[in-house]
């Protein structure tokens, strides 16, 4: 074969290889996908961010769910801070705690709340470092203040209705435990701080690092000081005072045939604040447990689901509480008549009305009507 057919032999056999094979022509499977940037993905946008990959029907149904929850935590604490604040016969020492944990409530609402919903509908955290800090922050802030308030309650519960006259709960007491419950909900929140963070990927952690600092704090904060304790001593009081209201029942002594209205009053409310305990520990318990757990958040969709399951139940006991006090609470339901007639009648009027109401109801007195002036 000579030299100056060498080119005319190449040129047939490259023509005939892609006659014969001609998808050996196209490129690879995904090689033009691989060049074109991602939807939505412009000049400002940075490739590393995290996407939680939560659909778009998942983002509307936490959307409404959580909007609802943060709607009735937000109106029915605040509701529950005006009608104590404004009703006299709701402003017993007892509702001290009550304005104390609606507070904290109110501060979860309002400083977490949206900012959580915010982090998994945008599938990123915008916020910076700081803000993430912040927010995880008041998420433990909130569960600590108001289980250090209900040990207070228990206490002062217990003793009020076993010693009632050797021991009686002051309201400057009440104002001095309730800023130590503060205290101890703020020191024992405080390693939040240190252990998260947005992280270069724009990441607000959702659970504890599974490192021995976070596995510390997570046994020794979370499940023995914000939890254990505070929990076992709650339901130790709350027996103890339960024990002594059924053996004065079923000995049937004289001093229980002879109880006055206030003592029946404290058994009342002490029950009432037993839902509470019941309700705050049912509804924390399994955030605290999937922090204790450490999930690793590798699968950023399972995890956000996940952090977005347990918020919700969580966040289900702040708008749970205004309920459970309108239901239980006589005082409480007419405290809101006083605010929804104030337009109607002056702040003195209704509260003459409302009590002249009840006590003509329990003597069957026909009730005067409203446009007649009642003197106290």
């Amino acid at each position: 074969m000579d030299n100056s057919s060498g080119p005319v032999l190449l040129f047939t056999l490259f023509l005939l290889q892609n006659t014969s094979s001609p998808k050996a022509s196209s490129p690879p499977a995904g090689y033009e996908m691989a060049e074109l940037p991602a939807p939505g993905a412009g000049p400002n946008r940075n490739p590393s961010l995290v996407e939680y990959g939560l659909r778009p029907g998942e983002i509307a149904a936490a959307s409404v769910v959580w909007g609802v929850l943060w709607l009735i935590s937000v109106l029915g604490n605040f509701l529950v801070c005006l009608v104590i604040h404004r009703s006299r016969r709701t402003q017993s020492t007892p509702n001290y705690f009550v304005v104390s944990m609606a507070c904290a409530d109110l501060v979860s609402s309002v400083g977490s709340a949206p900012f959580l919903l915010l982090q998994l509908s945008s599938g990123w955290w915008v916020l910076g470092s700081r803000v993430c800090r912040l927010v995880r922050y008041i998420q433990y802030l909130t569960p600590g203040v108001q289980i250090y308030m209900l040990l207070a309650i228990g206490v002062a519960r217990c003793y009020a209705l076993i010693h009632p006259l050797n021991y009686r709960v002051s309201r400057e007491e009440a104002k001095r435990m309730t800023l130590v419950s503060w205290l101890c909900g703020a020191l024992f929140a405080s390693p939040a701080c240190f252990l998260y963070g947005s992280s270069s990927d724009h990441h607000c952690n959702f659970f504890l690092p599974s490192s021995e600092l976070g596995a510390t704090y997570g046994v020794l904060h979370l499940s023995v000081l914000l939890l254990l304790i505070p929990s076992l001593l709650i339901i130790r009081y709350y027996q103890k005072l339960f024990t002594y209201i059924w053996r004065s029942g079923t000995e049937d002594s004289a001093e229980w045939r002879t109880m006055n209205l206030v003592s029946r009053r404290k058994v009342k409310t002490a029950k009432v604040f037993f839902i509470f305990v019941l309700n705050f520990l049912l509804s924390w318990l399994p955030f605290f447990m999937v922090q204790l757990w450490h999930p690793q958040e590798t699968d950023y969709r399972k995890s956000s689901l996940l952090f977005l399951a347990v918020t919700w139940i969580s966040f289900s006991s702040s708008a749970s509480k205004p309920i459970l006090l309108y239901i239980y609470d006589a005082n409480f339901r007419r405290g809101m008549l006083e605010i929804c007639c104030m337009w109607k009648y002056p702040r003195s009027n209704i509260y003459t009305i409302t009590t002249s109401s009840r006590t003509a109801e329990n003597n069957h007195i026909i009730p005067a009507q409203p446009h007649q002036r009642l003197h106290p």
